[in-house]
């Protein structure tokens, strides 16, 4: 029974089975290639380099796991909460709470299963792509050649199994407990559910042990305080995923005055929208502020260490790679879930040049809220560290500054306009049919 009603939960929203599906998909790519980075310089015969290869293919390593841990819980948790209505239905008519659990686990543990091997496949040519590069920069020591075997497997396949069942099961907690009539309540609106107090306090707390992370690791020694400096990023970046419905609220109450005269009605209705899906739209602010952290953080890096680095420079590229692609995936999967909304605003006359106003309107919220708190995330972790490792806040060029917030709201603006071609090319009435 369990296995049916997840078969029935795809089919009833396949957008948020392919949003899924492509964010496993990126984290087993990643977490592959990495691995067999690690344990091909591992399994060199001692040479000079080899060391430095294989501490490098390791950091990649513990930073691409955490951030695909990351990354999974946040989509696994949209994925769950854009079928809140269908688990109430089924809460109504009989269902338990293990049920829904149940079903959860299943159909997160089958996709799992599903983008392991495609991963492992991509992941298999980006690692021959970076070995490619290193040795044409002479950075692969004598003896060691590339092999991506049953490590580099068994590690993408626990990452992704063993993220996306807690994230599944601890996004339909909530729901599975919450009454079918409170649920249905709130599944009428889009994003309609709102962040409760056990997440604010979370919140709080995971920004104390940041923050306690970042004096631990300024204490430390410069190569420590270097080391630890993705790790405690990521620390701050968890409590803003956790306080990013709050972000969104105040991104769109700050917003709200500039918006009335330029953006109009769809300024105002981009206004309403932000505040009314803000529990949701932190799902996307999450991996925006994941890019432009890291982004900062690397610009400043690479700033003050003369000639870059051809390691540095792929590090960043992949890092800002794989956020950024996860973030126009969740972007998308927040698009596509609002067919009937666009629908019914078509049906009472809205043109599609309106929608995609109120579209890019939101997307500049989106913007401002990802790229601001992942400013001042990496600002919060380079201004005391960067001091330490001699690469100071003040060294980062104007350009960079521009660069980040230019890249932030191209990506968002464009994730999010990407389906509204097709998705306009529906009929209103159909349109409203198809979403119920």
């Amino acid at each position: 029974m369990t296995t049916g009603l997840a078969r029935a939960s795809v089919r009833s929203r396949p957008s948020a089975f392919a949003g899924t599906f492509a964010a496993l998909v990126l984290s087993a790519t990643v977490v592959t290639a990495c691995v067999a980075i690690a344990v091909s310089a591992a399994g060199a015969p001692a040479a000079p380099g080899r060391a430095a290869v294989s501490e490098m293919g390791l950091a990649f390593t513990l930073v691409t796991v955490y951030l695909s841990v990351f990354v999974i819980g946040q989509v696994m948790s949209l994925a769950v909460a854009q079928r809140g209505r269908e688990s109430a239905l089924l809460r109504a008519i009989g269902a338990g709470p293990w049920q829904i659990r149940r079903m959860v686990a299943a159909e997160a543990l089958c996709t799992a299963l599903l983008a392991l091997p495609v991963g492992y496949g991509f992941g298999s040519l980006l690692a021959r792509v970076w070995f490619d590069g290193m040795s044409a920069h002479g950075m692969v020591p004598d003896g060691f050649s590339l092999s991506v075997g049953w490590p580099s497997f068994l590690a993408a396949a626990g990452v992704l199994v063993i993220s996306s069942q807690l994230g599944g099961v601890i996004a339909a907690w909530r729901g599975s407990r919450t009454r079918p009539s409170s649920a249905l309540a709130a599944s009428a609106v889009s994003g309609g559910e709102r962040a409760g107090v056990v997440r604010g306090l979370s919140a709080v707390l995971a920004l104390l042990g940041a923050v306690a992370l970042t004096a631990a690791a300024r204490a430390g020694s410069v190569e420590d305080a270097g080391a630890a400096i993705p790790l405690v990023l990521l620390a701050h970046l968890v409590a803003i995923g956790l306080a990013g419905p709050w972000i969104g609220r105040l991104t769109a109450a700050v917003a709200a005055p500039l918006l009335r005269g330029p953006g109009g009605a769809a300024g105002e209705l981009a206004v309403a929208g932000a505040r009314a899906r803000a529990r949701r739209l932190s799902a996307a602010v999450t991996p925006i502020a994941l890019v432009t952290a890291f982004a900062l953080a690397k610009f400043i890096s690479l700033s003050g260490a003369g000639d870059p680095d051809w390691m540095e420079v792929f590090g960043t590229l992949l890092y800002a790679g794989f956020a950024g692609f996860v973030a126009a995936n969740t972007l998308i999967m927040l698009t596509l879930e609002r067919l009937r909304e666009f629908s019914l605003l078509r049906a009472v006359g809205a043109g599609a040049r309106q929608i995609v106003a109120v579209v890019l309107w939101e997307g500049v919220i989106t913007a401002l809220a990802g790229v601001g708190a992942g400013a001042v995330a990496g600002c919060a972790v380079m201004v005391p560290l960067g001091e330490k490792t001699g690469t100071p806040l003040s060294g980062l060029p104007p350009w960079a500054w521009a660069a980040t917030l230019t890249s932030g709201l191209v990506l968002v603006l464009a994730a999010s306009c990407v389906p509204l071609v097709r998705m306009l090319r529906v009929r209103p009435m159909e349109g409203m049919v198809r979403s119920t």
